[in-house]
């Protein structure tokens, strides 16, 4: 059999990695000059700059099943998170992770003792043995947004407002909580159960392991696919600026917005984004903690010193920050790194941030209401020869991804 996929994003190398494990012949068009979609990592002066923060969570279940975490050089982040509000400061951690982190944790306003209850039977919920689900959708949940989600459960106002908004703001890239309590509970399920990380040399390691199972020449960069080929009702190829190709079966692995294009199939429209800034500092001195802002107008909703988490992420003995908004998509670039610096310094004013650059991403994942994971379209489409992989057929994460790329591949090959 002899098969194109279209994008060479996590979904689209996941999908040929398996039809090549299949005995499939495959073929991968990327129109970009690098593997990896959105999950790229650009160097720039020996700083490693991941494409938007992004993290990597090693209990997720399908991306076990394709990726070697011993390979990655996995560097994880440090349970819970530092609170800023204002100059004031509040540490809130796993004390069965972190038992350094007990005494600030005990003593927080900004969590009451039944917030502290509640998370803990939360976690103990999700580490009870039983089937798990494999992405956000398939959590049995009734669904309702996660603000409704956490009030319906009792957790106080100010834990909501300090913690969750811009914790969950900056997965779900909306301080609002109005996605899917799907999504809250899959994520959660997937901290409880592991760890969040990063690969020693950046994210972008993810899709360049993938693509190197697949065979020498499979993958060709520079390769934009403008158009499909369809006869008799059917998709029997695709073509370019290079030529034409045909196949027994056509892939569409790109994102959304371009999938639907390509193919004219019913493909979720709703997006949200980041803006990610990048700092070179003097040393935050925050250790592997990501930073949240609970200031109601806050304008950088969360942040990493990298460097700390990942040493790699920057040249010996100097200093890299992340920082991201989820506001001022059409400042000027220099109002928004000057913004970011404006606030930054309100939390640490002895500290020197010199602005790197920074990366607008105003398609970071696929908006995630309640509900949308029961729209979402079928792997297999009603076009004989063409088939979808890409997280908006299953949920908006790196294991969604993964997860889409390996289904598509099984129906492909019938199985």
């Amino acid at each position: 059999m002899r098969v194109i996929v279209v994008g060479a994003g996590l979904a689209g190398l996941t999908c040929a990695k398996v039809l090549h494990e299949g005995g499939a012949e495959v073929e991968v068009f990327e129109a970009a000059d690098g593997v990896g979609g959105r999950v790229r990592t650009d160097e720039r002066d020996g700083f490693l700059l991941d494409r938007g923060f992004q993290v990597y969570f090693t209990a997720y279940p399908a991306a076990r099943r394709h990726l070697d975490h011993d390979a990655l050089e996995l560097r994880a982040f440090d349970p819970g998170a530092i609170i800023h509000r204002g100059r004031g400061r509040t540490v809130l951690s796993d004390p069965l992770r972190d038992p350094g982190g007990l005494p600030s944790t005990l003593f927080s306003r900004t969590a009451t003792l039944s917030d502290k209850i509640r998370m803990a039977a939360l976690a103990l919920k999700c580490m009870l043995p039983g089937s798990a689900p494999e992405a956000a959708g398939e959590t049995a949940l009734e669904d309702e947004s996660v603000l409704d989600f956490l009030r319906e459960r009792g957790f106080s106002r100010e834990f909501v407002e300090s913690f969750f908004r811009p914790f969950y703001g900056g997965i779900l890239l909306d301080r609002s909580l109005a996605a899917s309590c799907r999504v809250f509970m899959f994520t959660f399920r997937m901290m409880v159960r592991g760890e969040a990380v990063v690969p020693a040399r950046g994210m972008g390691e993810i899709p360049r392991q993938l693509a190197s199972r697949l065979p020498e020449g499979a993958v060709r960069l520079e390769s934009p696919v403008e158009g499909l080929l369809r006869e008799g009702g059917r998709v029997r190829g695709v073509r370019g600026p290079w030529g034409e190709r045909e196949a027994d079966a056509v892939v569409v692995a790109t994102g959304a917005p371009e999938a639907r294009k390509l193919t004219g199939e019913e493909i979720p429209e709703g997006a949200v984004g980041e803006v990610c800034l990048y700092y070179e500092t003097s040393g935050v001195g925050s250790g592997k903690k990501i930073l949240l802002n609970a200031e109601e107008k806050a304008f950088i909703n969360n942040a990493v010193e990298i460097s700390a988490v990942s040493e790699r992420y920057a040249p010996p003995g100097r200093h890299l920050l992340y920082a991201i908004t989820l506001d001022g998509f059409d400042l000027p670039d220099g109002e928004l790194l000057r913004r970011g610096v404006e606030e930054l310094s309100s939390w640490y004013p002895r500290v020197d941030f010199r602005p790197l650059g920074l990366r607008r991403i105003p398609y970071g994942q696929f908006a995630q209401p309640p509900g949308v994971h029961a729209t979402l379209p079928e792997n297999r489409t009603a076009t004989p020869g063409l088939f979808l992989a890409g997280e908006y057929t299953v949920d908006s994460s790196i294991n969604g991804a993964i997860l889409s790329g390996e289904r598509a591949a099984r129906e492909v090959l019938g199985r």
